[in-house]
């Protein structure tokens, strides 16, 4: 005789989730509470396209976990449900640093077979605005993490390529740059910065009514009614405002919290479970820097398994200097550090060290 199934043993008596993925990070929601303004901004900049005119190009910046990717992502969606006319294309700077890269994405968006043998980036240019033009289509091109383009050598020349599309090529097309990099912009060349600088847009971090009012959007949506305490909500937005604010550690809390009931099949998510899954919530939302890790250049790679290898507490920076003092000169150094931290991989805190004062290196966790 059969014995019972051991996943139908294994499912608990309470069901606490609705809709997990509603707590996960690429999940669009319906409404973007928090961010009326810097929607009705990138509306009026791409309101153009649908009228067959010239969309405005806009710059999106400010900390991680702000709403910058997930802003751009629900207006392009607004957008295409509008009108056909505009194409919508979302492309992630780390994955495609560089031009050749981002126009093959283009190409591929907009059904263009590209031949297996070598072909130039000036070819695929030409042929993505000679099929743009001729289906009277408008690429809306996102360029997520666009600071990344400076690692390679003609990474920033897309951005010129596509900013003065128009004006080279008539074809009307806008650009959507997204960063942590508050400077990223100033380093621009001056014709390619001509054209974000009266629509660059910062992002704030969410205080805590508005992680409050974020989550239980969310988790009216990835739990059923009544599995989560009251008390659950105020504290993960507390704890996402002492991480900078940023709302990818809020749902990463939530959802480790839901699953920590889950699985000891309680009847309600409680203040308990989230303080036993924070450390570990907290450590998994760093995944990205993970993901990061392996397109940086030799240099950055071990400046970071300098700042990894001195664990949690991370390392002073005189210390870092030091041990890599062969390979870079302080100035360098520093840049670097700098940058790294830009772009949401390192943070850095000032702190006394006898009678004076030095900065710490740590790894960014969200």
């Amino acid at each position: 005789m059969a014995g019972t199934n051991i996943f139908r043993t294994a499912r608990g008596e309470n069901k606490i989730f609705r809709e997990e993925n509603a707590l996960l990070p690429d999940y669009l929601p319906g409404e973007l509470p928090g961010r009326e303004h810097e929607l009705k901004e990138l509306v009026y900049c791409l309101q153009p396209a649908s009228e067959n005119r010239q969309p405005e190009h806009a710059l999106l910046y400010g900390p991680p976990g702000t709403g910058k990717t997930t802003c751009a992502r629900y207006v392009l969606k607004q957008l295409s449900e509008y009108s056909a006319r505009p194409l919508p294309i979302y492309i992630n700077c780390w994955e495609s640093p560089s031009r050749f890269s981002i126009l093959s994405e283009i190409a591929d968006a907009l059904g263009e077979m590209l031949p297996r043998r070598g072909i130039a980036a000036d070819e695929i240019l030409s042929r993505v605005f000679e099929i743009a033009k001729k289906d009277e289509r408008i690429p809306i091109v996102v360029l997520d993490e666009a600071d990344r383009l400076e690692a390679s050598a003609d990474g920033v020349q897309i951005l010129y390529d596509l900013c003065r599309a128009g004006e080279l090529h008539s074809l009307k097309t806008a650009v959507i740059a997204i960063t942590n990099d508050e400077e990223f912009h100033t380093r621009l060349d001056a014709r390619v910065r001509s054209s974000f600088v009266q629509h660059t847009h910062k992002f704030a971090p969410y205080s805590v009514p508005q992680l409050k009012e974020i989550l239980q959007q969310r988790a009216s949506k990835a739990f059923f009614e009544g599995a989560l305490d009251a008390e659950v909500v105020p504290l993960c937005a507390a704890v996402a405002v002492n991480r900078g604010g940023d709302a990818r550690v809020a749902f990463a809390l939530l959802r480790a919290a839901g699953k920590a009931a889950e699985r000891e099949n309680a009847a309600q998510v409680g203040v308990k479970h989230v303080r036993a899954t924070q450390e570990e919530a907290l450590a998994a939302s760093g995944s990205k820097v993970e993901r990061k890790l392996g397109t940086l250049d030799e240099l950055d790679q071990k400046i970071m398994a300098a700042v990894k290898g001195a664990g949690k507490d991370g390392i002073e920076s005189g210390k870092l200097y030091l041990s890599l003092k062969k390979m870079l000169g302080d100035r360098a150094l520093r840049q670097r550090i700098d940058r790294l931290e830009k772009t949401g991989m390192l943070e850095t805190e000032f702190v006394q060290i006898g009678q004076g004062r030095s900065r710490m290196i740590r790894l960014k966790l969200s």
